[in-house]
């Protein structure tokens, strides 16, 4: 069995599996993207210029590039018609020759519609464009001579070539030949495992699986490799559903299922009725780690019914008898080690080796036959005496001996016997407290309790006893079982005695009988516990090296008289006294969490606190006196939100030199600010919302050079200081005015801006001194048409732009200049009739109760963003009537701009929700259907080379008003494909909202999205289309598919990019003149709704021509009827539309 050092190093030195070299002109927007979609697909890493650099346009790639194909294992040239054109491209394969082995296979060429020989000789198309390359060359001419030998080197290599054959079949084979290079993956704990072999063999016997043929942890591989629909491995689900819920781990299924992030479920309930609508026509795999409750079960894998035929459960607990009641009929259990594996795995532990030194044989294998064939147990204890010496092994091995036979407690507890007290400190700590919880937080605490954590927390994982995944602390339940039962012997019968206190049980009985003793260090409640206890005052009294205490709802009578003041961390929401007792001076106190209590002071004298880092008083209404804060002075977050109380802040705030977030929304009865707040030069948040009685802010606050977020909304400020304009690194502004104050506030706000800005520098814009701004909120501030400055334009890092609730009936044009605006709210802008055009970046776009909307600019650039949306709900003034074009077809426009134009073949996505009066299917679509699913008849060959994929629609309704179904929350439309009882790829996820009345529904899914397996040849020419919706509120009424062509892509762009560059009445007579002069030398429409074209080569543009298999004599070109028909009479419409505006 193979072991760490055994791993392929050469493997590990690469990035990247394969690098593209490819002419993007030529290549780009169809094979190259197929290919690099599928490659990454199949595990493979593959790099390409466009996809891994994201350089600035003009900056020199030529060091990138060429240090990507020294990273890459293998380089794949594509020599394409204009490839010799390109000295990039040159430069490339002359480096590929250079560094790579090209007798080893490392250059791998492939002739795209090329000859091999031309490429070699220099001949033809190819040795023309050379010879023009080498003419115009001003470089070194050395290079010339580097770049013929390398073509000729490349070009004599065994290759693949494709000319016109089938370009998905040609794919697969290019992939297949660089998986068989690249061989199995290697996993980074193949030498970690032992034993596997024999006992996944009697698993995948037991699941009926075949034979595997598995060497190791590659056996994983291999059973999910029979699982066409995908496999969920879902961990600790004890733990998790514990700490996360049910949901979380219903999230996780359905994510790897679906091969989607953030599906959204609202309650477990319904979490488990779409497993088991979206699952069961799925052959899958789900694995189920530590299962302990029958629940877990039922919300996650329910019953038989809930899968397709050959899925696979595989279920792991220390419960026997669950799996009995649940009704699993076939049990594995799981064998301990053999002397001979076990041997093997504690060598490995103890010296990283397969072989044991020879003075520590026999000890070894009498430690081997302590631990009992238990893994976890040798792996401890391999890490325990990991590089000791033999009397430190002979001591280890006489405590072993005295552990009763079979007490695997007492053989962990010996790796914690052998913890230095720091460390073992710190394991108790994680244990009783901190699992699961993230390093840095638990870090910070510990260190700040004197435990030097950082070094702790890597002692513990070096010696296995915990793990850190995802930067969070984890452990093993029977190392975590067994500290607890260190704990517990504390004091068996008293848990006042015990050094950590964590069940809601021990904390009621410490406190109610006031038993508790200085041996208790911590008490922390366990989260999700919400029960409320009443005590008396005395409780808290004995404890006096208490340093953790996390409570809440815990409910004191007066006369509360001390507090230990060795707390580190003090958490106690919901505390039901006006102040702390008098004796309370806790000097290292880091940590103070106290929301929702009824204090009213923090008044301590004149005791220092140094080490205080955070107050959170968050709810704390009664709070009306915030501290001198000179003896707080190392603060760095102040929350005092919804302390309504509360009417001033003392004016020493100036002096927290390291604060860098000072919440006061909501103080309602906060009047100013003191001017020292602009001394706050680490303040990065500034949050002043709700606060309703707050008229201005002070002038210094343009001293918060630092800071990035300000929100002011809610406020009665009508005046801003000039000196607003100097916060250079403020990303987001936020103002949402007060009713009645709307327009002082907001032409206040402008004058402000323009005249600190113009008196330095007129030309300036009235909010260029913002150049970081990234989000503003000024939504109901009551603005009219043209209180919006035409220049905001030029604020070059906005992206988010909310102007909803507000009066103008138009927005600026400049709005276009937005150059990275992505996101834009108009909701509730009643008065507003015209949406300008929009820059390219913008992807969504909510346009709710748009009562007098009556144009929308720009279509096409709405749309061209994944995920994007275009929500115009309850706009009763958009009807088709009041438009020359109709919005069902602007949207299909920017349907098809963003699937021709757009898409890189790499990602699906919903691009156009809207309300029509009649939810009608675009009647471009060739196949529409009422209902959620439709059954197609495809035409013969309809999958041939051009095929780019499936255009989609679908109208639904709401069918169900119950408040609880919450409708007013995303949620998720599924589009599935299956043909001759298979699903076809995976089940398509798109995110839609809810609207108030009918709403109609389009997106795309490219050809790429399917398995590249994917036998289109062999399978029947039937397929159904099916539409799912998560809510069920939802009704899907009518549904629709198109197929799309590339031919259809290349004339869409070709006019396109026409009536883009020319005036509308330019575009409007070349129109005309195409029709004109298109000779139709035969025309037939036959049953599948094709129509053929004869088209003379003079009068079809170059974009056109380029993409014909003979550009030189006449053509066909093969298009669907009904969207020929259709385009052509929308291009008419949309010319006489341009020409009217």
């Amino acid at each position: 069995m193979a072991s760490f050092p055994s791993l392929e190093n050469k493997q590990c030195q690469y990035k990247y599996d394969v690098f593209l070299s490819f002419r993007g002109e030529d290549t780009r927007k169809n094979f190259v993207d197929h290919l690099h979609d599928h490659l990454w697909r199949r595990g493979i890493a593959a790099f390409r210029d466009d996809h891994h650099c994201h350089l600035q346009r003009g900056k020199c790639i030529k060091p990138e590039i060429l240090r990507a194909i020294e990273q890459s294992r293998y380089v794949l040239v594509i020599f394409s018609e204009n490839y010799a054109s390109s000295t990039w491209c040159l430069e490339e394969v002359a480096k590929a020759v250079e560094c790579k082995d090209i007798n080893e296979g490392s250059v791998i060429p492939i002739f795209y519609k090329f000859d091999p020989s031309d490429i070699r000789k220099l001949r033809g198309n190819f040795g023309r464009d050379f010879a023009k390359t080498e003419e115009t060359y001003t470089g070194d001419m050395g290079d010339i001579k580097r770049w013929k030998d390398a073509l000729s080197k490349v070009a004599g290599l065994a290759g693949r070539e494709l000319k016109d054959g089938h370009k998905t079949q040609f794919i697969r084979q290019i992939i297949g030949e660089i998986e068989n290079k690249l061989g199995p993956h290697p996993s980074y704990v193949v030498g970690n495992l032992v034993g596997m072999h024999s006992r996944v063999a009697k698993v995948v016997k037991l699941l009926c699986l075949g034979e595997s043929g598995a060497r190791s942890i590659a056996v994983t591989d291999e059973i999910c490799g029979q699982f066409d629909d995908g496999c969920s491995f879902l961990n600790d689900v004890k733990e998790n559903s514990e700490n996360n819920g049910l949901i979380y781990l219903q999230r996780r299924f359905l994510g790897d299922i679906l091969q989607e992030d953030n599906v959204g479920i609202g309650d477990d309930h319904i979490g488990a009725n779409m497993i088991k609508k979206l699952v069961r026509d799925k052959k899958v795999l789900l694995i189920l780690d530590d299962v302990d409750k029958k629940e877990q079960l039922e919300k996650l894998a329910g019953d038989l019914e809930w899968f397709a035929p050959g899925s696979r459960i595989i279920i792991t607990t220390r419960d026997k008898h669950l799996l009995i009641k649940y009704g699993v009929n076939d049990i594995y259990k799981a064998e301990e080690l053999s002397f001979d594996e076990a041997l093997q795995l504690f060598s490995w532990k103890a010296f990283r080796s397969n072989h044991l030194p020879t003075e520590f044989k026999e000890l070894a294998k009498q430690v081997i036959r302590y631990a009992g064939g238990l893994p976890l147990v040798i792996d401890v204890l391999g890490s325990f005496l990991d590089e000791e010496n033999l009397l430190q092994w002979e001591s280890a091995l006489a405590s072993l001996k005295e552990c009763p036979e079979g007490e695997i407690f007492n053989r962990l507890r010996m790796s914690y016997d052998g913890l230095r007290q720091n460390e073992k400190e710190i394991f108790l700590d994680i244990a009783c407290f901190f699992k699961g919880k993230k390093k840095p937080y638990v870090t910070e605490v510990l260190d700040n309790c004197g435990f030097y954590a950082d070094f702790g927390i890597n002692t513990l994982a070096q010696r296995s006893l915990i793990k850190i995944v995802d930067n969070r602390l984890w452990m093993h339940d029977l190392l975590q079982e067994m500290a607890w039962k260190i704990v517990h012997l504390e004091s068996p019968q008293e848990p006042g005695k015990r050094s950590r206190v964590w069940l809601f049980e021990d904390i009621c009985h410490i406190l109610s009988k006031n038993s508790g003793t200085g041996k208790v260090k911590a008490i922390v409640l366990q989260s999700g516990d919400h029960r409320t206890m009443h005590l008396n005052g005395e409780s808290f009294t004995n404890m006096t090296n208490l340093r953790l205490l996390d409570v809440r709802a815990i409910h004191l009578s007066s006369g509360f008289k001390h507090l230990s003041n060795e707390l580190r961390l003090l958490t106690w929401d919901n505390y039901n006294l006006r102040s702390f007792p008098p004796s309370f001076l806790p000097k290292n106190l880091v940590k103070l969490h106290m929301q929702d209590s009824l204090l009213c002071s923090l008044s301590r004298g004149e005791k220092v606190l140094e080490k205080l880092k955070v107050i959170n008083l968050n709810g704390s209404e009664l709070f009306m006196e915030t501290p001198n804060f000179i003896y707080v002075p190392n603060l760095e977050t102040l929350i005092f939100k919804g302390c309504k109380a509360l009417s001033q802040v003392h004016p020493s705030i100036g002096n927290l030199e390291r604060l860098c977030l000072l919440d006061l929304g909501e103080c309602e009865n906060l009047t100013g600010l003191p001017d020292s707040v602009g001394n706050l030069r680490s303040l990065k948040d500034l949050n002043l919302s709700g606060c309703s009685n707050l008229e201005e802010l002070p002038e210094s606050i343009g001293g918060l050079e630092c800071l990035e977020e300000l929100d002011i909304s809610e406020t009665a400020i009508t005046h801003l200081p000039s000196s607003l304009t100097s916060l250079k690194n403020l990303r987001k502004l936020r103002f949402h005015v007060s009713k009645g104050r709307q327009q002082i506030f907001w032409r206040t706000l402008m004058r402000t801006l323009r005249k600190a800005l113009n008196s330095r520098c007129p030309r300036l814009p009235s909010f260029s001194g913002l150049s970081s701004l990234t989000e503003l909120y000024m939504s109901g501030c009551n603005l009219l048409d043209g209180e919006i400055p035409n220049d905001i334009g030029c604020l070059p890092s906005l992206r988010s732009l909310n102007l909803a609730q507000n009066s103008f009936t138009t927005i600026t044009a400049s709005i276009e200049h937005i150059s990275d605006l992505q996101s834009l709210i108009i909701n509730r802008c009643k008065k507003l009739e015209v949406l300008p055009r929009l820059p390219e970046s913008t992807m969504v776009v909510a346009a709710e109760d748009c009562l007098k909307l009556e144009r929308i600019s720009n279509p096409f650039i709405i749309c061209t963003a994944p995920d994007s949306g275009f929500y115009f709900l309850n706009c009763s003034s958009l009807l088709p009537q009041d438009l020359d074009l109709t919005l069902q077809q602007k949207y299909s426009l920017s349907l098809l701009h963003y699937i021709f134009c757009c898409s890189t073949n790499s990602f699906w996505g919903t691009y156009v929700v809207s309300p029509c009066l009649q939810c009608e299917i675009p009647e471009w679509f060739g196949y529409q259907a009422v209902g959620p699913s439709l059954s197609i008849d495809m035409p013969p060959d309809w999958h041939y080379d051009s095929w780019r994929g499936f255009a989609i629609c679908a109208s639904f309704e709401r069918i169900n008003c119950s408040p609880c179904q919450d409708l007013e929350n995303d949620h998720f439309i599924f589009c599935g494909f299956h043909a001759d009882g298979n699903q076809l790829g995976p089940l398509f996820r798109f995110p839609i909202r809810f609207v108030n009345s009918g709403c109609l529904w389009l997106g795309y899914v490219s050809d790429t999205q399917f398995p590249c397996d994917t036998n289109w040849e062999t399978m029947s020419n039937h397929i159904v289309a099916s539409f799912t919706i998560t809510n069920p509120g939802l009704k899907v009424e009518k549904c629709g598919v198109h197929l799309v062509y590339e031919l259809s892509a290349v004339i869409f762009n070709d006019l396109l990019v026409r009536q883009c560059s020319s005036s509308p009445r330019d575009w409007d007579r070349f129109y005309h003149e195409i029709e004109s002069q298109r000779e139709v030398a035969s025309a037939y429409r036959d049953s599948t709704g094709q129509f053929l074209y004869k088209v003379n080569e003079d009068v079809m543009s170059c974009g056109v021509r380029e993409h014909l298999s003979h550009p030189h004599i006449d053509c066909y070109l093969l298009m669907d009827y009904q969207f020929m028909v259709w385009f052509q009479s929308l291009n008419e419409q949309l010319s006489h539309h341009d020409l009217n505006s």
